[in-house]
């Protein structure tokens, strides 16, 4: 058994109400959704219509699939011819295309390209021009319906195709108060919708110029088996952009569609994102102000320290040769005079030369001459005489300051960069 849900939405208010003080697609018509809950199988010809009621979709029962119907005084559909393209193009041709057969623009309009039909030339398309703030708010109240499948469609589709002679119609005819609301079929998929003042005095009867048109009004009765019949058939127009939602979005707390939503959200960010944006070129601006003012300060300062230690660079520095030897040779003397030796002395650099031989063979040393600004030697010519190189090393090794005065000639200095120490 399946569980089919057939729904008529009500007319946008905007429609009926020609005078209009406020923008009535703000808050729709949340009462007014008229439907019926059908039970029947896939044999059976007799569906069973298992409740109906008028009110709004908060408590809906579950159901497999729902076929919403939409006023087609509501929908514009209009049948032309077009252009064999796709993608941005088409969606950019389609508002000039429709544009000749609209009268009144005022709200924003939402158009979408129906299939095209079998049997029919490629190029012979239906085009339905929408009001973008009204189908917001019907796609918002729809996507809270328990359904699995949801197919929207104008009225005038389940409504007999007319003969070519384009007299043996059926006109379906809806009453609000003093306003009736007039859908017929044209086509396939197209057909015309339209509302007038009704106020029971009007001579003139469609069918006075339709002697054969047929007149219908709202009723289940004829409603269902059309329906079920349109969905046998399953023909691939449905007016919804979006999924319905799941049964659990239910309870879930929705707010009323309002066409200008997304400009009064952007407009109210636009002022703060105008003075984070005024804020970040300030604090740029001032940035790179402050880092000027660094760099000029930071020249300024060294100019200045330039001119300040120039002339003492430029007066030349005294010869203190003289005054550091006389001060080595008081300190001596005063270290002679309590007994003790200085690093000068004979004795002390006899120890540093025998560290500095001691791995060499013994004989080698030929000759040593003690002066007051070192210990020269001289070394033997013979198998394992050492290198210039390699005792230069060992002396850095040992930590002693040694000169190379000839061929295997030396001077080891007792105190190392003093004045007179590399003297000969």
């Amino acid at each position: 058994m399946t569980r089919l849900l057939l729904l008529y939405c009500p007319a946008n208010p905007r429609t009926l109400h020609q005078a209009v003080r406020e923008d009535l697609d703000v808050v729709g018509p949340e009462d007014r959704f008229r439907w019926c809950l059908i039970e029947h199988a896939t044999e059976d010809t007799s569906p069973r219509i298992v409740q109906e009621a008028t009110g709004s979709l908060n408590d809906i029962p579950f159901a497999d699939e729902a076929l919403v119907l939409m006023p087609t005084v509501d929908v514009r559909l209009v049948h032309t011819k077009v252009p064999l393209i796709s993608g941005r193009k088409l969606d950019a041709l389609l508002p000039t295309l429709a544009e000749p057969y609209l009268l009144d623009q005022r709200t924003p309009l939402r158009h979408q390209l129906l299939p095209p039909t079998a049997g029919r030339q490629g190029v012979d398309r239906t085009i339905v021009i929408t009001s973008e703030s009204w189908m917001h708010w019907l796609h918002d109240r729809l996507a809270l319906l328990p359904v699995r499948t949801l197919t929207l469609i104008p009225d005038c589709l389940l409504l007999t195709e007319p003969g070519d002679d384009q007299l043996s119609r059926e006109f379906l005819i809806d009453r609000h108060g003093p306003s009736q609301v007039i859908a017929t079929r044209d086509g396939f998929d197209w057909g015309v919708g339209w509302a007038e003042h009704h106020d029971g005095h009007d001579t003139t009867t469609l069918t006075d110029l339709y002697p054969q048109a047929r007149i219908l009004t709202l009723n289940w009765s004829w409603l269902v088996p059309r329906a079920l019949s349109w969905l046998q058939e399953k023909p691939p127009i449905n007016l919804v952009s979006r999924q319905p939602a799941s049964p659990s979005a239910r309870n879930a707390k929705t707010k009323p569609a309002v066409r200008w939503r997304a400009k009064i959200e952007w407009a109210n960010w636009r002022p703060p994102l105008r003075l984070a944006g005024w804020l970040g070129a300030t604090y740029v601006i001032g940035s790179l102000a402050y880092l000027g003012v660094l760099a000029i300060s930071n020249w300024r300062w060294q100019n200045t320290l330039a001119d300040t230690a120039r002339p003492h660079l430029a007066t030349p520095v005294p010869d203190n040769t003289l005054a550091i030897t006389t001060f080595v040779r008081q300190a001596s003397a005063k270290i002679h005079a309590q007994g003790q030796n200085t690093p000068a002395d004979f004795s002390p650099m006899a120890g540093k030369l025998q560290n500095l031989l001691s791995s060499y063979p013994p004989g080698i040393l030929e000759s040593v001459r003690y002066q007051p600004n070192g210990l020269a030697f001289t070394l033997r010519t013979i198998k394992g005489t050492p290198a210039a190189a390699t005792i230069a090393q060992r002396a850095s090794d040992l930590e002693i300051a040694l000169l190379e005065t000839g061929k295997n000639e030396y001077r080891m200095l007792p105190l190392a960069g003093l004045p007179g120490s590399d003297s000969p």
